[in-house]
C-alpha cells in the first residue's frame, strides 16, 4: 500500500512539472520578443477662409413717442407702429419676418425730479428681408411711415454652413501643405492620418452696421452696400510619420 501511494505522488508531481514547464517557455518566449516602439507623429493646425455676399438683413426699426399721460404715449405709439408694419407688408415683407424686440412705457421727470410730466413710449422690431436690393426701400418706407428710432443691421447668410465644407477642404490642405514641409526639413516622410477634428465655430459670423434714421433718410433713398461675409474653419490634423 506504502509502494502504491509513493507510485501516485510521483505522477502527480511529475503532472505539476509537466503543466508548468509549457507555461515557463511561453512566457519566457513572449519576454524575448517583445519591442515596444512608439509610433512617430506629427500635429498640424491649418486654416482656411471663403467669402460670400450675404443674402439676408435683419433691420432694427422703432417708434418712440411721448406724451402727457401714459395711455396716450401707448396709443400714439401703437398707431404709428401699426403703419410702420402696414408700409413693410406692402413691400412684401410678411408676417414671418417681423417680429418684435422691445416695447417699454417709462416716465419723464421734472429737471429737479420730484414730478413725473409726461410719458414716454417704444417699440421696436426686427425686419428679415431677403432681397438686398430691397434693404433701403424698407428702410426709407419705415421712416416715411413714422418710425424714428435706429437699431442698425444685420448682414448674414440665410444658410448658416455655406461655404463651411469647401473651408474645411482648404484648411486640411494648408495643414498638409505644413506638415509636407515640416516633415521634410526634419528628414520623415508623411504617412497615413491619425486623428482629424474641427477646432474653429462652424458657420460665418453676421456682419453689423449702423444706419441713421431721420429727416435725411426721408428726403433721400438711403444707400446700403451689403459687405462681405467670411466663413473660416481651423482643422487640427495629426499624422503618422515613416
Amino acid at each position: 500500500m506504502k509502494r502504491i501511494g509513493l507510485v501516485l505522488a510521483g505522477v502527480l508531481v511529475g503532472a505539476v512539472v509537466a503543466l508548468q514547464v509549457p507555461s515557463l517557455a511561453q512566457n519566457g518566449g513572449t519576454s524575448a520578443g517583445t519591442t515596444d516602439t512608439q509610433q512617430r507623429t506629427i500635429t498640424v493646425t491649418g486654416t482656411a477662409s471663403i467669402n460670400a455676399k450675404p443674402d439676408e438683413a435683419d433691420v432694427s426699426l422703432g417708434v418712440h413717442t411721448q406724451a402727457g399721460s401714459a395711455q396716450d404715449a401707448m396709443d400714439q405709439n401703437a398707431a404709428k407702429m401699426n403703419r410702420v408694419l402696414d408700409a413693410l407688408k406692402k413691400m412684401g415683407i410678411g408676417d414671418a419676418d417681423l417680429a418684435t424686440t422691445d416695447v417699454s412705457l417709462n416716465p419723464m421727470w421734472s429737471n429737479d425730479g420730484s414730478s413725473i410730466v409726461g410719458y414716454q413710449a417704444e417699440n421696436t422690431i426686427d425686419a428679415t428681408i431677403h432681397d438686398m436690393g430691397q434693404v433701403g426701400k424698407a428702410i426709407d418706407a419705415a421712416v416715411g411711415a413714422g418710425a424714428n428710432l435706429a437699431g442698425g443691421i444685420t448682414f448674414k447668410l440665410s444658410d448658416a454652413n455655406q461655404g463651411l465644407n469647401q473651408a474645411l477642404a482648404k484648411a486640411v490642405q494648408n495643414a498638409r501643405t505644413k506638415a509636407d514641409a515640416m516633415s521634410a526639413a526634419a528628414g520623415a516622410t508623411i504617412g497615413q492620418v491619425v486623428t482629424i477634428a474641427e477646432t474653429s465655430t462652424p458657420g460665418p459670423l453676421p456682419y453689423a452696421d449702423r444706419v441713421a434714421f431721420g429727416a435725411a433718410a426721408a428726403a433721400a433713398p438711403t444707400p446700403v452696400n451689403p459687405p462681405t461675409i467670411q466663413t473660416q474653419a481651423t482643422v487640427t490634423v495629426t499624422w503618422s510619420l515613416v
